[in-house]
């Protein structure tokens, strides 16, 4: 698209308008900027206004605005989010197929799943990173490379009715929800608001993938629906934890194929359930095209494994819910030698947060984890109910959890380090490998 085909795209007037030019990328962050780029200029904590140019410093050779400036090569817009949304449906007609994919947790995993497997197949673009919001949504759309053939967009859902709104903007052909749970409970208000919302992701769309056991939620979706699981279409079985990740057996009818995947989580093959009834959706072998997830690396703070020194981490400090931390406990447990499990608050529970807090406290009393640190003011209810029936400790500070770490006097040490996002659990991982090259010094 040039620059003066998007002022005809958005209706608008341009601002000292000095040369064309084909626009290479759509940008909201001025310090991102590159060359070609154009600017958008959105409002949050600070008015992007302020930053275009810096924008045009670092690159940008166009920019929206909705105010008159000086600065060379610049659009009138009335509303530069409209703008952004505006774009982000014309640019949604590239792509032959478009993948929409939500879900409490595992969305971001299964993204990158389907993205790997399909690219070898496909011209391929995906969210980058978890830029799946009102605003993450439209920026991915915009910025649709003119070759692609599948586009795979993550949707997040924070509050009632999210979903249904990045549909309107992304229109999916393939509706894939990897799981249901109390992921953001307090803004949503109830469990049934999460599965009323999460289940828009099949609004519109051809196919539906879900697991199995979430069938019965949405019957009266008048869709085809593909699902995966125990009694799936796709079926999973023999799934366990060995000493260098998750393996597992995926089948459908007589076809079968046996993957090992270097993440300690179960969960990780309800994601491979998800890839397998993409495959399907688009009359592809849904076994046979699985086997490139045999090259198949992991996922940063999403279970991947790192050898720090004599520990052995499985990071998962990406984020957590009560759904996904109870599902790495049971999976951690699996794996011999001592058993160190490290969690921060689960955030954004609102009045549910005790409850939850205490079912996976119960979860863990149940457990074979040696050792159970917490950082934050939530995991203070699992720190009470534990207490004198696990070895439990809660600490002030990361610094301290890695202080406590390294008096242990084991040479078999597993780490699981889980929080939500906001707690930034992913530096007790960094203590211990500053730790480990100060030992090397």
């Amino acid at each position: 698209m040039k620059f003066s085909e998007l002022r005809n795209l958005l209706n608008g007037e341009f601002l000292n308008f000095s040369q064309d030019f084909e626009i290479e990328e759509f940008t909201i962050d001025s310090r991102k900027a590159t060359e070609n780029s154009v600017f958008i200029p959105l409002k949050s904590n600070r008015d992007g206004h302020e930053f275009i140019q810096d924008a045009l410093k670092n690159g940008s050779k166009g920019y929206l605005s909705e105010r008159v400036l000086p600065y060379k090569n610049g659009i009138l817009v009335r509303d530069s989010y409209r703008a952004l949304v505006q774009i982000a449906k014309f640019k949604r007609s590239i792509p032959q197929t478009v993948i929409g994919i939500t879900g409490s947790s595992g969305k971001t995993s299964t993204k990158e799943l389907i993205n790997f497997t399909l690219s070898g197949l496909y011209k391929t673009y995906a969210t980058k990173g978890n830029l799946n919001n009102e605003i993450g949504v439209p920026l991915t759309l915009s910025n649709i490379p003119k070759d692609t053939q599948i586009a795979i967009i993550e949707k997040g859902a924070g509050k009632k009715d999210d979903i249904k709104y990045l549909m309107d903007i992304s229109n999916p052909d393939i509706g894939v929800l990897v799981s249901l749970g109390e992921a953001h409970i307090e803004r949503f208000g109830s469990f049934d608001n999460i599965v009323k919302t999460k289940g828009q992701i099949f609004d519109g769309v051809k196919f539906g993938i879900l697991p199995s056991n979430l069938n019965h939620y949405y019957r009266d979706k008048d869709i085809d629906f593909i699902t995966f699981g125990d009694e799936g279409i796709i079926r999973l079985s023999g799934i366990q934890i060995t000493e260098d990740g998750t393996e597992g057996v995926i089948s459908y009818k007589s076809d079968r194929i046996r993957l090992k995947i270097p993440i300690y989580s179960k969960a990780v093959f309800r994601n491979i359930g998800a890839v397998a009834g993409v495959l399907y959706a688009l009359e592809l072998n849904p076994i046979k095209n699985l086997e490139i997830l045999r090259q198949f690396k992991g996922f940063e703070g999403r279970g991947d494994i790192k050898k720090i020194g004599r520990y052995l981490i499985l990071d998962e400090s990406y984020n957590a819910n009560p759904s996904s931390v109870k599902n790495s406990i049971e999976s951690f447990e699996k794996l011999p030698g001592v058993k160190v499990y490290v969690m921060g608050d689960m955030l954004e529970l609102g009045d549910f947060s005790e409850k939850l807090h205490l079912e996976v406290a119960k979860t863990f009393e149940r457990s074979k984890i040696d050792y159970i640190l917490l950082f934050g003011r939530e995991v203070e209810h699992i720190q009470r109910y534990l207490q004198g029936k696990k070895k439990v400790f809660i600490f002030q500070s990361k610094r301290e959890i890695g202080e406590f770490l390294e008096k242990l006097e084991y040479l078999d040490i597993k780490v699981m380090v889980k929080g939500s996002r906001g707690m930034k659990m992913e530096e007790v991982i960094e203590y211990l490998r500053e730790k480990a090259k100060e030992d090397v010094l």
